[in-house]
């Protein structure tokens, strides 16, 4: 599952596209890859990182569409999908995104709704908000990015008092959160204080 920013604001920003997307269609998964736009899924131009606001409005490239396509990728977008008649995985929209596009997502209740809650219920969410409205739906389990850790010291403190859980794991209600540092980075190219990572889950039965 990979919970947003699969891109970096640029399409063109990929070095062999094809091959790259080639190299992912590679991984190897019992139910297969999923994922979740997050908010630098969108081709805008980027300095240093930050992007800059306009009135015009964004159009998503479709190019993104189609990588994802080609890595054998599924994209959830506002969508739930019941998995092995096991699990159910939402993958939620982002909300900075959709507001450069003018979508609209659902909250957390219109996702959610009239699933079957004898079964696990998973959501990735690129940012890890809305935590107490996602547990009071039903969501067993929200995985989540964005905040990097802060990335860079002492960043990762700053997002620790601007998110409720800014990374790693956190019960709420009955929820647990799970939010990743991430593997890339954002402005600058290093981490200090913080690592990259890939957070693998493990469960008992």
């Amino acid at each position: 599952m990979i919970a947003g920013d699969i891109f970096d604001n640029e399409y063109d920003a990929i070095y062999e596209p094809d091959r790259v997307a080639d190299l992912l269609a590679g991984l190897k998964s019992r139910y297969g890859t999923y994922a979740c736009y997050g908010n630098h899924d969108l081709d805008e131009k980027i300095l240093a990182g930050f992007t800059f606001e306009t009135k015009e409005e964004r159009i998503a490239d479709r190019r993104f569409g189609e990588f994802l396509d080609r890595a054998k990728i599924h994209l959830l977008e506002d969508d739930v999908v019941c998995i092995d008649d096991a699990f159910y995985l939402a993958g939620r929209k982002d909300p900075d995104r959709i507001r450069k596009t003018q979508e609209t997502r659902d909250t957390p209740s219109e996702l959610l709704t009239g699933l079957d809650q004898s079964l696990p219920v998973f959501v990735i969410d690129h940012q890890p908000s809305e935590l107490t409205e996602l547990a009071e739906a039903g969501a067993d389990l929200d995985l989540g990015g964005h905040t990097h850790d802060g990335q860079l010291f002492p960043g990762n403190i700053l997002t620790g008092l601007m998110w409720e859980n800014a990374c790693g794991m956190k019960k709420v209600g009955d929820m647990y959160s799970i939010v990743t540092s991430g593997v890339g980075l954002w402005g600058p190219p290093m981490r200090i204080g913080t690592k990259a990572e890939v957070v693998m889950i493990d469960y008992g039965k």
